[in-house]
């Protein structure tokens, strides 16, 4: 089989471990790189890892005028959270002919925040003949596509609670930042009530694709502020040491209800210093099924192989967004 060729679009910490990972891989081949920050643009793709290496692809700023000029199959994007920023790189990518498989958390799951822009991102991907995925661990999986599997020996499924237990002092910086680690719970507030930090994105996409795996009409879906986790002890995290009465992370619950009960619960705590890490699934029907991944799966290291292990399913499946609970199971690939 002709390996797969692909564009890193997004030289970040998280396309930058994308393209470590791929440096391991014979099925998948890197062609070419985009970002617009002017500190790395134009140096060897290789030289901005962890441990530096040349290897012969050159980060652009132009999309266009890369897409235009290699050969490739499929663009793996890393840049942003939401899709409305995230909407004219995909533009560029199917313009060119190109498939995308993407971290964006909203893409995941796009009919209910951003229905009109989900249909015409569908409606140009189909005239287009390509097909765009939203992916990652969560959204992507553990939340979402793990608890849908888990629901195929059920011949009932009364209600789903997922819950996500992370010790994000294992997780990168930005990712830290993101989650409010260092703040006081004023800023934290302020800057959650802003939007300047976002905490966790994702909950309601994974809720909206667990309902419509299992075809179920929610009458509605609450996702309630996050709250920061408080240190009552100075902890040492990837910014610094934390003093007693600051944030070291936070905790975000979403739920679906149907009849005036809550189906779908899915829980995220993300803070350092996590006594216990694990992911587990809660299904309550016929037969009643609990599952617990003991230690939990590494978020980075998770999303990073969810979008590898991604890219052939993306590549054979047909035109348009395609949703992880429409494509067969992703498995590692080689």
């Amino acid at each position: 089989m002709a390996k797969i060729k692909v564009v890193i679009y997004g030289c970040g910490v998280m396309g930058r471990k994308v393209v470590e990972a791929l440096l391991d891989k014979t099925s998948i081949e890197v062609v070419g790189a985009v970002d617009i920050d002017p500190e790395i643009a134009g140096k060897d793709l290789g030289e901005i890892l962890d441990h530096p290496i040349r290897i012969g692809v050159t980060i652009e700023e132009d999309a266009d005028t890369l897409f235009s000029r290699v050969n490739s199959d499929a663009v793996i994007l890393t840049t942003t959270s939401h899709l409305k920023s995230i909407e004219p790189q995909i533009v560029q990518c199917i313009n060119a002919g190109l498939n995308v498989v993407s971290t964006c958390e909203e893409l995941s799951y796009p009919w209910k925040r951003s229905p009109d822009l989900a249909d015409k991102i569908d409606k140009m991907a189909k005239e287009a003949g390509v097909t765009i995925v939203g992916t990652g661990i969560n959204p992507g999986y553990l939340m979402d596509f793990l608890p849908l599997t888990l629901t195929s020996p059920c011949l009932r499924v009364d209600s789903v609670r997922v819950t996500r237990m992370m010790n994000s002092g294992r997780r990168r910086i930005p990712f830290q930042k993101k989650i409010g680690t260092g703040m006081m719970p004023v800023e934290f507030r302020q800057k959650i009530n802003d939007k300047v930090i976002t905490g966790h994105v994702g909950l309601l996409e994974s809720i909206n694709m667990i309902a419509a795996g299992l075809s179920w009409e929610l009458d509605k879906t609450v996702e309630l502020p996050s709250e920061a986790v408080i240190t009552e002890k100075p902890i040492e995290t990837g910014l610094g040491l934390v003093e007693p009465g600051n944030v070291i992370g936070l905790k975000s619950i979403a739920y679906g209800e149907m009849g005036g009960e809550k189906v779908i619960t899915l829980e995220f705590f993300a803070f350092v210093g996590v006594e216990e890490e694990y992911d587990e699934v809660i299904i309550e029907g016929l037969p009643r099924i609990h599952e617990r991944v003991i230690g939990g799966v590494h978020g980075d290291v998770g999303t990073v192989a969810m979008t590898i292990n991604t890219v052939l399913r993306a590549v054979q499946a047909a035109p348009g967004i395609k949703l992880m609970k429409d494509l067969p199971a992703a498995s590692c690939v080689s």
